[in-house]
C-alpha cells in the first residue's frame, strides 16, 4: 500500500479585517461595495434593541427593492455586440453566466464597467481565436483568462479589433450561456433591458425574509471598537464575534440561553456579553437574495446606517454580502478561482454615530469590514 502525499500546501483562504471611520475622506466603506460586482446573498444582524424600528426598516427595503429586478436568460456572445447591447453596456449592464463551475467550465461575465472576462477551459481559448493569459490558478495552462473591453474606442462595428471579436462570437465561441442580466443606475434603480425572444428571458425580483431568534446570548461588541496597543487581542475579538455572527445565521441551539451540549461534542463558547451574568436576548434575521449589483447595495447599507443613528445609542449591526463562488473576478476586476471554498465575501460590524466614545476612543463614525477571500483568488 502507497500513500499520497501532495507535494504543495493546499492554498489557504484569508479573513483581512479593518477598523475604519466613516469621517475617512477615502470612503472605503463605498469603494468595497462597489469594487464586488457579483453577489447573490446579503445578510443583516439586529439585536432586539433596535427592533421597535425593525417594520419601519424592513419596509424600507421592500420599497427600495420592489421596483429593482433582474433577468434569466439565455445569450450567445455575439448578442452583446449589437447595437442595442452595446448601449446597455455603456448603461452599466452586469452579467454573469451560472452553469457550470469556475474551474471546469466556460464562464463569462460582464462587470458593470464595460469589461467582458472570459475564463476558459483550454480547448474553448484555442478555439476561440482571441488573446488571453493563462490562469494564475492553473499553472499547467488548462486554464486561460481573456479580458475585452466594450466601451474602447475601438469598439465600432467596421474597425479590425471589433469585427475580430464579432467573427469569433459568431463561428467559434458560438455557445448560448444561461445567464443573469442586471442593469441599474448609480443610485440603484433599475435600467429597462429587451431580449429578442430566442433568449427566454425570465424578469425575476428579489426575495426578503426576516428571522426572529429569541432567548439567544447575544455579545458585547463595544470592545471591537478600539485596537489599542494589543492588535492580536483585538483580532481575537473580531473572529469570535463574526463566528457567532456565522452561528446566528444558520440559527444555531450552540447560542441560545440555557444550552448545555457535552463540550466533547462542540467545542464552541460564545463572547462575552455586556453584563457578567448571562442573559437571555433576541434579534433578527434579514436576508435578501437574488442577483445584486454593486450600486443596488450601497442604499441598503445607508438605510442600515440611519436606522442605527435613529435608534438607541448602544445600537449595532452586522451586515454581510456573499459573492458568487463561480464568478471569474472578485474585488477590482482581479481573478477569482473556487478549488477548495470560492469565498468572496465581505462584512461590516455597524454602531449608532450618536454612541458616546469611551476611553481613547475618539472617533463616533468607526465601523469593522472583514473580507473573506479564498485561497484561489489574486485579491488575497
Amino acid at each position: 500500500m502507497s500513500t499520497f502525499f501532495p507535494k504543495e500546501d493546499p492554498p489557504r483562504s484569508h479573513l483581512f479585517m479593518s477598523l475604519y471611520s466613516f469621517n475617512s475622506a477615502k470612503q472605503l466603506h463605498t469603494k468595497c461595495i462597489q469594487e464586488h460586482p457579483f453577489n447573490h446573498r446579503i445578510q443583516v444582524f439586529l439585536p432586539a434593541e433596535v427592533s421597535p424600528s425593525i417594520d419601519a426598516f424592513q419596509n424600507t427595503l421592500t420599497e427600495q427593492l420592489s421596483s429593482t429586478h433582474y433577468f434569466h436568460a439565455h445569450v450567445p456572445l455575439a448578442l452583446f455586440l449589437s447595437s442595442q447591447f452595446m448601449q446597455y453596456i455603456r448603461n452599466g449592464l452586469v452579467v454573469l453566466s451560472v452553469q457550470g463551475g469556475i474551474d471546469t467550465h466556460d464562464v463569462v461575465c460582464i462587470d458593470g464597467k464595460g469589461k467582458m472576462i472570459l475564463s476558459l477551459t483550454k480547448d474553448s481559448y484555442e478555439q476561440l481565436g482571441l488573446t488571453g493569459v493563462p490562469s494564475q490558478f492553473q499553472k499547467n495552462r488548462q486554464r486561460y483568462v481573456v479580458e475585452l473591453d466594450l466601451r474602447a474606442p475601438s469598439m465600432i462595428p467596421g474597425k479590425a479589433g471589433f469585427e475580430r471579436i464579432k467573427w469569433c462570437f459568431e463561428n467559434t465561441l458560438v455557445t448560448v450561456f444561461p445567464m443573469v442580466l442586471a442593469s441599474v443606475d448609480p443610485s440603484g434603480l433599475p435600467l429597462p433591458l429587451e431580449f429578442p425572444e430566442s433568449a427566454r428571458a425570465r424578469q425575476l425580483g428579489y426575495k426578503v425574509q426576516t428571522t426572529l431568534l429569541e432567548n439567544i446570548l447575544v455579545p458585547d461588541t463595544t470592545p471591537l471598537r478600539t485596537i489599542g496597543k494589543n492588535d492580536l487581542r483585538w483580532r481575537k475579538q473580531v473572529a469570535e464575534v463574526y463566528e457567532w455572527v456565522g452561528m446566528a445565521s444558520i440559527q444555531s441551539e450552540r447560542i441560545t440561553l440555557g444550552d448545555s451540549i457535552d463540550p466533547y461534542l462542540c467545542v464552541y463558547s460564545n463572547p462575552a456579553q455586556t453584563s457578567a451574568e448571562k442573559i437571555g436576548s433576541s434579534g433578527y434575521l434579514l436576508e435578501i437574495s437574488g442577483f445584486i449589483p454593486s450600486p443596488s447595495i450601497m442604499p441598503i447599507f445607508e438605510s442600515l446606517r440611519s436606522l442605527l443613528n435613529n435608534g438607541p445609542t448602544t445600537s449595532w449591526a452586522n451586515m454581510t454580502v456573499w459573492g458568487f463562488q463561480d464568478s471569474p473576478i472578485s474585488w477590482r476586476g482581479r481573478e477569482h478561482g473556487h478549488m477548495l471554498s470560492g469565498e468572496n465575501m465581505y462584512s461590516f460590524f455597524l454602531w449608532s454615530e450618536n454612541l458616546v466614545p469611551k476611553d481613547k476612543e475618539h472617533d463616533k463614525g468607526v465601523y469593522v469590514f472583514l473580507e473573506n477571500v479564498g485561497g484561489h483568488d489574486a485579491h488575497s
